[in-house]
């Protein structure tokens, strides 16, 4: 696990932290969607997932056993196809350019999802939300499978029990500095839940682009981090 530091290599672990941020934002935005409103499953928080199919009896138990299923197998699906994709990177670098590559993708499979989303005026019916889950959960796991390949400070960047465990273990060292940033990322899966919360109730087509916003700005602070460390090179060599 890299903690964010200091040193030559802290500036680009920077910008890759705050990549992560937004992609935790995106996160908490698409859960927060698919719990209300597409019949109470998880598309980035697995283990939950995994209690729901296990949950049998109540009211409409096999429907909600098929969803979370589904959302496991096909998050599992973009982890996989997240890990196997080529370029792993040059030996300590901060953001590989194959990382780029999936969320990119994810980028893409969010745009699906949104027009889904806009199709069924925010309104999913049976038709509409199984295949609105399994376009979710495979970003959400192309996501993962990009943050465990840049592996900054223990962020996930979809899930927060293992950066809330990382928290608390920098916590009991104290470590200060990376227990603020992790901080910092827990709050970002709240707020991204929020904010999709909130728009469903207000502005429901919006709700539904609030991931794919957020993965774009994760993109756009990729792209800014690798001009800067461009510009440092050149006024390093002048």
């Amino acid at each position: 696990m890299t903690t964010i530091g200091g040193g030559a290599a802290a500036a680009a672990r920077r910008w890759s932290y705050a990549v992560l941020v937004l992609l935790t934002l995106a996160a908490g935005a698409m859960d927060a969607v698919a719990f209300l409103a597409l019949g109470g499953v998880f598309t980035a928080n697995m283990t939950g997932n995994l209690i729901l199919v296990a949950l049998v009896g109540g009211e409409d138990w096999q429907l909600r056993a098929v969803r979370s299923g589904t959302a496991c197998v096909i998050f599992c699906v973009g982890l996989l196809a997240g890990f196997a994709a080529p370029g792993r990177g040059r030996p300590g670098e901060a953001w590989p350019p194959a990382v780029t590559g999936l969320l990119r993708a994810c980028l893409a499979l969010h745009a699906v999802f949104l027009a889904g989303w806009m199709l069924c005026d925010a309104v999913p019916g049976a038709a509409w939300t199984l295949p609105l889950i399994a376009v979710a959960s495979c970003a959400m796991g192309l996501q993962a499978a990009a943050a465990r390949r840049v592996d900054v400070a223990g962020i996930t960047a979809t899930f927060v029990t293992g950066t809330l465990t990382s928290l608390m273990r920098s916590l009991a060292g104290r470590s200060t500095v990376d227990a603020a940033h992790r901080a910092v990322v827990v709050l970002a899966l709240v707020a991204g839940a929020l904010c999709a919360a909130l728009l469903l109730r207000l502005a429901p087509l919006c709700a539904g682009a609030l991931p794919l916003l957020f993965t774009l700005l994760a993109l756009a602070t990729v792209a800014a981090g690798r001009s800067a460390r461009r510009g440092g090179d050149g006024r390093q060599v002048a």
